[in-house]
């Protein structure tokens, strides 16, 4: 923009500049005032060979104006569009398409018939032009919408889509709700876990006498709810009923942990440690060790060792190995009596070849008892190791003992231990995490579509209760 260019003012139907106007108008309109007064309001100034006279007139008025001072109190605010006493011939350069008709020259003496006419014909030239750079533009825009690629539409929000999916729910519910029926029952479910994983090698009855209370509770909930008793915003048959869900999963994955892997944890670390042995000890006198040492300051006592070349395997869906712990002096008999077994899985051929753990390192040399005759749990596949035993006692003439021990042959008890802590620790995270996710899923569908929130007449359930009832129950 020019700083010398004019514009029509619509006040008074003069030509000024922007400094001009700006000057005019000091003390009663601020500067973005008047900007938008010169941009939205204020006309070119029309080229027409036939306003001469007026151009002249003009000159001489814009002259005259360059020497007012601040704006006179009769110039309008900025608020307003236009001014009420505006000139007859205004009209015309406001409204180009209004055809101009005979004007009276003693409302308008500043401009003649034709120099207004002259001045609509201006104003409406210009919109023309205004309008083919406007469809100019529009044309090119829409070269480059059609140029450029194709956009995908917006994908709702997977909150969104669920929420639709699911429909809407109960109208009444609360986030208090919500947080009780989550967190109780999560907080149960972790409570049974740990009993049953911590606490059951102390006392296997305290912990089913710690679920039967908490079921007796949950049951209690329940049998509430069907008196029609209520506990502020709360279902108590969701609650119950999500209780005695965790309760129950909780000694499910809690007694299965405690089979699978905790079990055999706590005995490896509580049982007999390390007790002195060779292969001709009796295995009735070692059954209350979990780890045994064949080993002296020397090496193996009596050169104890696993016996490799008399192993045996027995498929089943795993290879189930077996090898015979003998010393120089047991294995030379007619019928070696084998007190001891070195076990694996998947570690042996058929017969003859044995490679479990450390049996062919000369580091070896210490048993891990495995409870109950099993691995790798306890009393895990023990009926696929008495079957390996026995096709090694049929092929190479050899006699298990009464009572004879599984071991797994190990270089150092102590990364057996933290094997079984590993295994038994991560079982329980595991479960933990799986459990309180499924959980907090039913827990929450239980609050969106407001479970239990029924209204009874002798203890059956008919309908929804109504809000006024409800609220009138809390109170």
């Amino acid at each position: 923009m020019s700083a010398a260019e004019e514009r029509i003012d619509p006040y008074d139907g003069k030509a000024r500049t922007l400094a001009e106007l700006t000057r005019m108008t000091q003390g009663a309109w601020g500067e973005e005032q008047v900007l938008k007064y010169w941009e939205t309001q204020c006309k070119p100034v029309p080229v027409d060979p036939y306003m001469s006279h007026l151009q002249a007139g003009k000159s001489s008025s814009i002259s005259a104006s360059r020497n007012l001072g601040p704006a006179p109190a009769a110039y309008p605010p900025a608020s307003e569009q236009q001014s009420p006493t505006r000139p007859a011939s205004q009209v015309v350069l406001d409204n180009p398409d209004v055809p101009p008709g005979p004007f009276n020259l003693g409302q308008d003496p500043f401009m003649t018939q034709g120099a207004a006419q002259g001045a609509a014909e201006g104003v409406q030239a210009a919109r023309d032009d205004v309008d083919a750079q406007g469809v100019a533009q529009a044309a090119a825009a829409r070269e480059l919408l059609e140029q450029a690629p194709p956009q995908q539409l917006p994908q709702k929000h997977w909150k969104e889509s669920m929420f639709a999916a699911l429909g809407p729910g109960d109208q009444d519910r609360q986030p208090k709700a919500r947080s009780i029926l989550l967190t109780v029952p999560i907080l149960m479910f972790m409570w049974e876990i740990i009993v049953f994983t911590l606490l059951q090698h102390i006392s296997s009855n305290a912990c089913w006498l710690m679920t039967s209370i908490l079921v007796v509770i949950s049951g209690a909930a329940i049998a509430m709810w069907t008196l029609g008793i209520r506990w502020g915003p709360v279902s108590l048959l969701a609650l119950g009923g999500l209780c005695l869900l965790a309760v129950s999963m909780g000694a499910y994955l809690g007694g299965q942990g405690w089979e699978l892997y905790w079990r055999g944890f706590w005995w490896v670390n509580i049982g007999q440690q390390n007790m002195p042995t060779t292969a001709s000890t009796p295995a009735g006198a070692r059954n209350d060790a979990a780890t045994l040492s064949f080993r002296d300051a020397v090496g193996t006592t009596n050169h104890t060792s696993v016996d490799v070349a008399r192993s045996a395997g027995f498929k089943a869906t795993d290879l189930y190995c077996v090898a015979p712990i003998l010393s120089p002096e047991t294995a030379g008999s007619e019928f070696p009596r084998v007190n001891y077994w070195a076990v694996g899985i998947n570690c042996c051929a058929k017969l003859g070849f044995f490679n479990c753990d450390a049996s062919r390192q000369t580091t070896g040399g210490y048993g891990v008892v495995q409870l109950g005759g099993g691995m790798p749990c306890p009393s895990c596949n023990t009926d696929h190791f008495r079957l390996a035993i026995a096709k090694a006692e049929a092929e190479y003439g050899l006699v298990s003992a009464p009572g004879a021990l599984l071991v797994r042959w190990v270089s150092s008890t102590s990364n057996a231990k933290l094997e079984s802590a590993l295994w038994a620790i991560g079982f329980s995270v595991i479960a933990l995490i799986l459990g309180s996710f499924f959980l907090y899923f039913v827990g929450w569908l239980a609050w969106y579509y407001g479970l239990g929130k029924w209204s009874h007449v002798g203890g059956i359930g008919f309908g929804f209760q109504d809000s006024a009832a409800r609220q009138k129950r809390l109170q």
